[in-house]
């Protein structure tokens, strides 16, 4: 394939949609790709030697309008800098406004490539203030594709589209154990435990505290929560009401996630719905087993040889996973089999590949339909 002149949209947050994005439009500019990152601020895992072109998407107010209009300043800039630029295609990540945004601007004359990440059709694609107008946008577009099965049938159940099914990546060279570096997270003895994510309520990080208590009383651990978001007070007042706050260490968002999961010893997921779990797949990328709920996508991910999947909400399983697994003689050999999992199925230059296939059909005249 040619070189091409993609525009890729994505949130610049923490989430694992920003995440994918940034790192897939970073991996097709090494390759030769002109590639130009369209987010309202710079993404925060982009790297600063990228040779990715951000382009911010400016969100004027006006007093007569009740909020800044992101779905039209969106669609106002990939109108205009598409024509600048001589994008051969855009591709959005997370398709609320994403997708509309696009549609608003192109319509069906331009090869749109959509990528739904979860909440997007689970919980925003189903409110009926978005269904319509997102269900118009992706059955328009050139192909859709998404994170796991589970949400592909949830998306052409939802939307009437067939979405390519693209697993995330994991770079098996920036993630890998980091064994040396657990002793500047968890004292002499101590298991250390780690939680990655934005916080947001479906995550459930009080949950994972309550579940560290449970494993405290059996052996000595240290739950590290690495992240920002609007639970961070919940779970910081339920670790104070069970007397482990001294044990739980809340560590701001760090462009370096690598340096803290290469050095846990186990990683904890307890979401209510999650599409894929990238933050788990970069755990097991560096030699670290996962305990996680058997929700949405998280089960083609977490297999018996990599770690423990239990019920939404079963709190006594998830700290008898935990325990299992910390006190089982297999889990050095857990951690390389996690390791060398991550590295083969979910390797950067096979993803890419996937979706210059999907861009290759788009660009050709296919349909998501």
């Amino acid at each position: 394939m040619n070189p091409l002149r993609i525009g890729m949209v994505a949130y610049p947050g923490l989430g694992g949609s920003g995440i994918v994005a940034t790192e897939l439009a970073d991996r097709l500019a090494r390759m030769g790709h002109r590639v130009y990152l369209f987010a309202t601020e710079r993404p925060f895992r982009l790297p600063q030697e990228s040779p990715v072109t951000y382009i911010p998407v400016d969100l004027p107010y006006y007093p007569v309008f009740p909020g800044p209009l992101y779905t039209l300043s969106l669609a106002g800039v990939l109108e205009r800098e598409a024509k600048r630029l001589g994008l051969d295609l855009v591709h959005t990540h997370y398709a609320i406004p994403h997708a509309a945004a696009a549609f608003l601007a192109f319509g069906e004359d331009f090869p749109l490539v959509h990528t739904l990440h979860g909440t997007d059709v689970s919980v925003l694609g189903m409110d009926p203030a978005f269904h319509g107008p997102t269900r118009r946008a992706l059955y328009a577009a050139r192909a859709t594709t998404a994170v796991s099965r589970a949400l592909a049938r949830e998306a052409e159940r939802a939307f009437g589209v067939k979405p390519t099914v693209i697993h995330n990546a994991v770079d098996p060279d920036r993630f890998f154990p980091r064994p040396e570096r657990k002793r500047l997270y968890a004292a002499e003895g101590e298991w250390l435990l780690v939680h990655a994510s934005n916080f947001r309520p479906i995550k459930r990080v009080p949950d994972i505290v309550r579940a560290f208590a449970k494993v405290r009383r059996r052996v000595e651990a240290r739950l590290l929560l690495l992240g920002k978001g609007p639970e961070e007070g919940e779970a910081k007042r339920v670790a104070e009401e069970l007397g482990v706050e001294r044990f739980v260490t809340f560590y701001p968002p760090t462009p370096h996630p690598e340096e803290i999961l290469g050095a846990a010893d186990l990683f904890l997921l307890a979401s209510e719905e999650e599409s894929f779990g990238q933050a788990a797949l970069e755990a097991l990328a560096s030699g670290v087993p996962v305990v996680a709920t058997a929700v949405g996508g998280v089960p083609e991910l977490i297999t018996p040889e990599v770690g423990r999947l239990v019920e939404l909400g079963d709190l006594e399983a998830f700290a008898e996973a935990v325990l299992e697994l910390l006190e089982s003689p297999q889990l050095p050999q857990l951690r390389q089999q996690a390791r060398a999992y991550a590295a083969e199925a979910f390797h950067p230059e096979k993803i890419t590949r996937l979706y210059l296939e999907v861009y290759a059909h788009a660009l050709a005249g296919g349909s998501a339909r």
